[in-house]
């Protein structure tokens, strides 16, 4: 599939809204990453911090109340999170390991060289940053949260 305004193809997808779903939309276009931030900065009016409190205005107009949610939910969300988290990490760790192994020893160098070996983020992104790729080496034991210098030699 390729995006609907600019056509290329092979990059990752999103489902773009051109008449917002809070407008009442509910037809959608497949827009590349770069083009779906066009489409969303193109007017004052369509970011979507403004749009997400529209819809929730209008919702509460109807009388829709947003319910509490119970720790035993909260609980089960967060083990999902972190399930996905770990699976993701286990997933992109040979590639940070072999990276180190060809000597590409900080967070920003190992960042540049998964953006361009196209290796995607968890989040469906493209580019990535000396941030996640500490994220990831903190979740697997190799780093330590306050010292980001020091990698541990965890195999």
């Amino acid at each position: 599939m390729k995006c609907w305004e600019c056509e290329i193809e092979g990059a990752p997808l999103h489902n773009h809204h051109p008449v917002p779903r809070s407008r009442g939309g509910t037809k959608t276009i497949p827009l590349c990453e770069s083009c779906h931030s066009k489409a969303h900065h193109h007017k004052k009016n369509m970011n979507i911090s403004e749009l997400t409190k529209e819809g929730l205005r209008k919702k509460r107009a109807t009388g829709w109340k947003p319910k509490d949610i119970s720790p035993e939910v909260q609980k089960m969300g967060h083990a999902a999170n972190k399930a996905k988290a770990d699976a993701y990490m286990k997933k992109v760790m040979p590639s940070i390991k072999k990276y180190q192994a060809e000597g590409i020893k900080s967070l920003s160098g190992i960042a540049q060289r998964l953006t361009h070996d196209g290796v995607i983020t968890d989040r469906g992104n493209t580019q990535w940053y000396a941030q996640t790729v500490k994220r990831i080496l903190v979740r697997d034991g190799c780093l330590k949260k306050r010292n980001p210098r020091v990698i541990n030699k965890k195999t």
